[in-house]
């Protein structure tokens, strides 16, 4: 048996510390996804463990079997798949690199556990501490599901909302999923006669373990009801149960603890007792969660209603089923033939989902209605087919097929029982992490992708499988293979972490400037300056201040009522003081007023330069993460910056030539494939008028000429178009269903706008003489540019309603970008001819995407096309075009016919636009 002090060394207790700091480690105000500075602590851990190991040892000896070849093999797959992402979108390949390295990496960390945990004594110690942590974490969960409150980061959200129990992993479900995989670890300490017996050698040491193991039970099994996940929930109750039924199956002839007689009974007993104790715990638990109760939220958890939607309802399988099409339509791009045995690249589908829900759409329209904005394919096994091809998906099946085979085949070698009930707990955990992984991604999680490896490694380690394969390897070899490793990885992860957090810290900056410059709109500056003016010069509402006798026939009463008995001179005396202060008082509060207004203006000013300093500052440390470019982009068309030029020739200048701070972070160009990344051209960076101001800067020191062409105004045209470059660099690392939409917004604004300035600067002629020396070049760029933000708005919007047709039931707001790019038609687009069939397509693209959405009711495109048509066509064309009109709606208002006649209690507001649909249509 191990001794006490070969029981715990340093790189166990760096070890037991990742065990309890990596599951609760979060940051406030500096968190955005939870695992990635999980990530980097495990890197930084490990390098710790590592280098200790290296200097206690000349040679290392190293036992492996083919699951860890297997493991490595994955890491070789995924650094495989690197060879597309350098092709398809290199500017992405930094995100790919430091994926497909810690995959490296956690092959070796699995490999170093297999070898050092490899007592009974030592494995126990670490599951002490796992289950210690997994507590700590149902206890955050329950706090903020009941409370909205969590420990770590306060106020999280609204109490017996499911999405509040995340505590400090993440997602509910991955939540629920530790559990899974630490509840199996409880049993074994309570079954087993006497774990960590060289800790707790007497009963009454044994009675306060397993005391405690009960105690951490009850938040744990809570933590599971309350997060609701149906996968991880049916996998705990098989996984358990089955680990239960084998271990009292199994146990049958194998050698009993090494335990005296007259000691053995009384431990067993104690197990018995707080197996009993244990089993009623869940059974009450079960049943109070399971119907309405004070733990229930009287109903508001319904776990059978969630479990009963997910076997009879389509949608919720058709909602996996769509994203795990979506990496399968991914991998099988013909764009790059070498996704087929390397895939797409690790770590891509959260870029690409969006991209490839046409295909999948197209392969299955009834998607339509259960497509989400997944950023993981939602099972491991079809994503890592998708991400690392044939390679990848065959390492992965010989992973876990090897370590199924290996597992079972020890089950049943194993002679004694305490070993079959650590084996067997260690199978359960294994059990509900490979079951939920085939629905969700829980190995995407860092304290659950750790938890995994220890129970895996342990699983196919030294203690379980004496037939290993031995080598011995060299320090010098090891120290440079690890530590090259692990210094590239903790600049990865420690860029990667510091990005998302002045990412996070952007967002708040952001909303601290929305909030004071929304206070500072709702005071009316304007209307405040207007009423300061007012009563200066007593016009408008006060011209009753400007003297005593006007005060008297407006306040009369008042007065005389204040100052009764009074005679005619003290009321005038009287009324005079009481008009100056009025006059004072009013001007006092005005005044307070426009400094309030002032205030929240700095105030806002303020946040809004420190939020783009932090975006760019969160895009400069981690250049692959692509959102603070997106956020940029949406601050570059508020007031702060259309407004930073006025009266500004200078800086106009720089705007106008690209040299000012705000467009330092745009990518200037894209340098992978337009078919994977569909950018509407390479050369990202727009600056329409930059060499013409290079070469005419001198009209920047003429206030008649900056005047006198409104050069002001082009100037805004030239912001908006630095945050439309802006919105397409984010394209490139960072995929948002909104994007192609704001783009075609902006697109067609600069369009319309720019058609009022031609006029305008046409009206100009002798001021662009005087400026511009006769130059036609100006007047050519606004031409050129006008043509050049019709093609991209029409790009954009057509984009945007093929990346996602429908979809409005989880996005309300979505159907509306149909009328929006109708109502652009007229201005973008220059011929009848071109309107018309733009009108038609737009039409049919969104008849199509209603008749898959339930029907859904196209009545403000239809009514939109009739009208366009009646005003701007005639005679046979006319006829023609509301044939068209005709064919394409036919079928949806066939279905919203039948929807109408058998459906009864539809919505007041379904039922008129259904029969402003029939309507319409029939007055074809």
């Amino acid at each position: 048996m191990t001794e006490k002090k070969h029981l715990i060394d340093f790189e166990t207790v760096v070890y037991l510390i990742l065990t309890l700091f990596i599951p609760l480690f979060v940051t406030k105000g500096f968190t955005h996804e939870p695992s990635t500075g999980k990530h980097l602590f495990y890197v930084v851990g490990f390098a710790i463990i590592f280098l200790s190991m290296v200097l206690k040892k000349k040679e290392i000896p190293i036992e492996f079997g083919f699951v860890h070849l297997a493991f490595f093999g994955v890491g070789i797959a995924a650094l495989l798949s690197l060879i597309v992402v350098s092709i398809d979108n290199p500017q992405y390949f930094r995100y790919s690199l430091e994926i497909a390295l810690y995959i490296v990496f956690l092959s070796f960390t699995a490999l170093y556990i297999s070898n050092k945990w490899d007592t009974v004594e030592k494995i126990e110690v670490v599951m002490l501490f796992f289950v210690i942590g997994a507590a700590a974490v149902a206890i955050d969960a329950l706090l903020n599901f009941y409370l909205g409150f969590d420990i770590f980061l306060g106020k999280v959200g609204e109490p017996f909302a499911r999405a509040s129990a995340r505590s400090t992993i993440g997602n509910p479900n991955f939540v629920s999923d530790y559990m899974g995989m630490t509840i199996p670890m409880i049993f074994y300490f309570i079954i087993s006669r006497k774990p960590l017996g060289l800790l707790f050698k007497k009963p009454v040491g044994q009675l306060i373990l397993k005391s405690v193991m009960v105690i951490f039970l009850v938040p744990m099994v809570g933590s599971v009801f309350v997060s609701q996940t149906r996968t991880v929930i049916t996998a705990i109750f098989f996984g358990n149960l089955l680990f239960l039924l084998l271990y009292f199956f199994l146990k049958r002839g194998k050698k009993p603890e090494a335990l005296e007689d007259s000691e053995s009974r009384k431990f067993k007993r104690l197990s018995l007792i707080f197996l009993l104790i244990a089993l009623i715990i869940i059974g009450v638990l079960s049943y109070m969660y399971l119907t309405p109760s004070p733990l229930s939220g009287d109903g508001k958890i319904n776990i059978t209603a969630r479990l009963e939607y997910a076997l009879t309802s389509s949608g919720s399988w058709n909602e996996r089923f769509s994203a795990w099409y979506n990496s399968i339509f991914q991998w099988l791009d013909d764009s790059n033939k070498l996704r087929i045995p390397f895939g797409s690249g690790i770590g891509t589908f959260q870029l690409y989902h969006l991209l490839y829900s046409p295909q999948v759409l197209e392969h299955n329209p009834d998607y339509m209605l259960v497509w989400n904005n997944f950023k993981r394919t939602h099972n491991d096994y079809v994503q890592g087919l998708g991400e690392m091809g044939i390679f990848g998906l065959l390492f992965i099946v010989l992973m876990v097929g090897l370590l199924v085979f290996r597992y079972l085949k020890n089950l049943f070698k194993i002679d004694n029982k305490r070993d079959l009930l650590i084996y067997g707990s260690l199978g359960a955990g294994i059990f509900s992490l490979a079951v939920h992984s085939f629905f969700e991604f829980p190995l995407h999680m860092q304290p659950n992708l750790m938890l995994a490896i220890f129970l895996g490694s342990v699983a196919v380690g030294k203690y379980f499988n004496p037939d290993l394969k031995k080598k011995i390897a060299s320090r010098t070899l090891t120290a440079v293979i690890l530590f090259t490793l692990s210094g590239g990885l903790i600049f990865l992860k420690t860029t990667a972490f510091l990005g998302e957090g002045f990412f996070r810290t952007g967002q708040t900056n952001q909303q601290y400037y929305l909030a004071y410059f929304n206070q500072a709109q709702n005071l009316n500056l304007s209307a405040l300056q207007k009423a300061k003016s007012e009563i200066a010069n007593f016009t408008g509402n006060y011209s009753y201040l400007a003297d005593v006798s006007s005060y008297m026939d407006v306040k009369g009463t008042e007065i005389r009522s204040k100052y009764p008995g009074a005679n005619q001179i003290d009321l005038l005396e009287q009324a005079e003081k009481e008009r100056q202060n009025e006059i004072r008082r009013l001007t006092d509060e005005i005044d307070n007023r426009i400094n309030q207004y002032n205030f929240y203006i700095s105030k806002s000013a303020e946040y809004y330069e420190q939020a783009i300093a932090d975006f760019k500052l969160s895009n400069r440390l981690y250049p692959v993460f692509g959102k603070p470019l997106w956020y940029i982009a949406g601050l570059g068309t508020k007031t702060q910056r259309l407004e930073t030029a006025r009266d500004n020739p200078e800086l106009m200048k720089a705007i106008l030539t690209g040299k000012d701070d705000y467009t330092s972070d745009i990518i200037l160009e894209f340098k992978g494939d337009p078919e994977i990344i569909p950018v509407h051209r390479t050369n990202i960076r727009t600056l329409p008028f930059g060499e013409f101001f290079e070469k005419h800067a001198s009209v920047f020191d003429n206030a008649e000429f900056v005047s006198g062409l409104q050069l002001y105004f082009i100037t805004q045209i030239q912001m908006i178009l630095d945050a439309a470059d802006y919105y397409e660099s984010s394209t490139i690392l960072f995929s948002e269903r909104q994007t192609p939409r704001i783009l075609g917004r902006l697109y067609t604004s600069i369009n319309s706008e720019l058609k009022k300035y031609y006029n305008f600067v046409n009206s100009r002629e002798s001021v662009i003489n005087a400026a511009f020396g006769g130059s036609e070049e100006f007047r050519q760029i606004i031409i050129d540019l006008v043509y050049e933000s019709s093609n991209r708005a029409t790009y954009w919007f057509d984009l945007g309603i093929h990346l996602l047709p429908g979809t409005w039931n989880r996005y309300p707001d979505w159907e509306d970008i149909y009328i929006e790019y109708l109502n652009s038609i007229p201005s973008i687009l220059d011929t009848v001819e071109e309107r018309k069939l733009k009108i038609l397509s737009v039409a049919e693209k969104h008849v199509w995407a209603c008749e898959n959405m339930g029907p859904a009711t196209p009545d403000e495109t239809l009514q939109f096309a009739v009208q366009w048509g009646r005003s701007n066509l005639s005679g046979e064309e006319l006829s023609s075009f509301e044939q068209n009109l005709k064919d394409v709606f036919e079928r949806v208002v066939s279905l919203n016919r039948d929807l109408i006649g058998k459906t009864p209690n539809l919505p007041e507001k379904t039922v008129d636009q259904i029969q402003s649909l029939i309507s319409l249509f029939e007055t074809l």
